[in-house]
């Protein structure tokens, strides 16, 4: 009597392990499987009623995939992911604070980033400079204090069409570090900060019109923290080091309402980016002395695991729907794991005064890759 229900609970099982992973779509599918329905709500005497009956005349093959097409919705993920990148302090930046003055101290970082490009995401090429000044002080035994003011600037832009998005941003982050003994410091931060970006989606046309920049303004805001455990070994003049942290950040951005007129201007809902990422690091360091002071060359490399940052659904509207259909696409997925070496040098002067440079490269991941150059001084008081 059991054994049919048994029978047919292998089956389903067996039918749910067989069955295909659900199928990610991209901005142009989606748009094209669409347009039918978004051009039925078009208000009449509208510019999208205009580009709509263009498209429905064309002679041209395929016209309303290449309307679609035309219309970039894979650019949007990638702005939001490029508004999400790493914004924490460097390794050099948080050694930098440890020290057991207090200390004013300036740094600029110059990131790179590229995506490739697949059916999902737009490929884009990203470059960001972050301005970073911040005080540290050692208010007592074991215990060091910082805070860095930081301005940044990102410049994205995608590949093979003229969109592009520029952020700027403003923030605070707070440092602190405690000495659980001589080998062995507990350390975090926390910080905020705000700011807006300037997007600019470029919409061409099947009848070869002249394309059609729509642009907005939104703002954003990010949330970053983390946490790490800092270890260190003498032998020499040699200095072995490890470390193993969590590192999180939120960033949202606002929605907004694009304006340009090409009739596929674009209502964008508020959106949210969330990274959560586990780091493990190993170092040497050699400290030469000289006559001007001490020259320390170091060597990290690490292993990143990301935790979220998971693919999201993308829900658009345009301004001209009278019927407010809504278009959802797919996000990429992440990159889960990845390596990352960074080479730098410390040079200690007399009277208290330091500096630093370092360059850092990521490795494996599968759709994108980023390299860091950091500069910074410091002046202890």
């Amino acid at each position: 009597m059991h054994q049919p229900t048994r029978v047919s609970l292998l089956l389903a099982i067996a039918a749910c392990i067989g069955a295909p992973a659900f199928a990610q779509e991209s901005g142009t599918a989606a748009l094209t499987a669409q347009f039918n329905q978004v051009c039925a709500g078009a208000a009449p005497g509208s510019a999208l009623a205009s580009r709509c009956a263009t498209v429905f005349a064309s002679p041209v093959p395929n016209a309303v995939a290449i309307a679609a097409d035309h219309n970039d919705l894979k650019e949007l993920p990638g702005a939001g992911r490029g508004a999400a990148k790493d914004q924490w302090p460097s390794r050099q930046e948080v050694d930098t604070l440890l020290t057991p003055k207090l200390a004013l101290f300036v740094s600029i970082d110059r990131d790179h980033a590229f995506r490739s490009d697949d059916t999902i995401e737009a490929a884009f090429d990203e470059d960001t400079t972050t301005f970073t000044a911040g005080l540290d002080w050692h208010p007592m035994n074991r215990w060091q204090l910082g805070f860095t003011l930081n301005s940044s600037h990102e410049n994205q832009q995608f590949r093979g069409s003229m969109g592009r998005t520029q952020s700027d941003s403003t923030g605070l982050i707070g440092i602190s570090s405690f000495d659980l003994n001589e080998h062995v410091s507990l350390n975090g931060y926390f910080g905020r900060f705000r700011g807006s970006q300037d997007i600019r989606r470029v919409v061409s046309f099947v009848d070869n019109s002249a394309p059609v920049a729509e642009t907005a303004s939104p703002d954003l805001a990010r949330t970053l923290g983390g946490v790490g455990l800092d270890v260190n070994f003498a032998h020499g003049s040699w200095l072995w080091l490890g470390s193993i942290g969590f590192d999180g950040a939120r960033t949202a951005i606002d929605g907004y309402t694009e304006s340009g007129g090409s009739g596929f201007d674009l209502i964008v809902p508020q959106r949210s980016v969330k990274t959560q990422r586990g780091r493990l690091e190993v170092g040497l360091a050699d400290t030469v002395s000289a006559s001007w002071g001490v020259w320390q060359p170091q060597l990290r490399v690490g292993l990143i695991h990301e935790f979220s940052n998971d693919e999201r659904t993308v829900g658009v509207r345009f301004v001209d729907d009278m019927n407010g259909t809504v278009v959802h696409f797919d996000t990429g997925a992440p990159d889960r794991d990845w390596a990352q070496a960074t080479v730098s040098s410390t040079f200690t002067l007399a009277h208290g005064n330091s500096g630093f440079i370092s360059y850092g490269r990521e490795f494996g991941h599968s759709t994108s890759t980023g390299s860091t150059f950091a500069i910074g001084w410091r002046i202890e008081l």
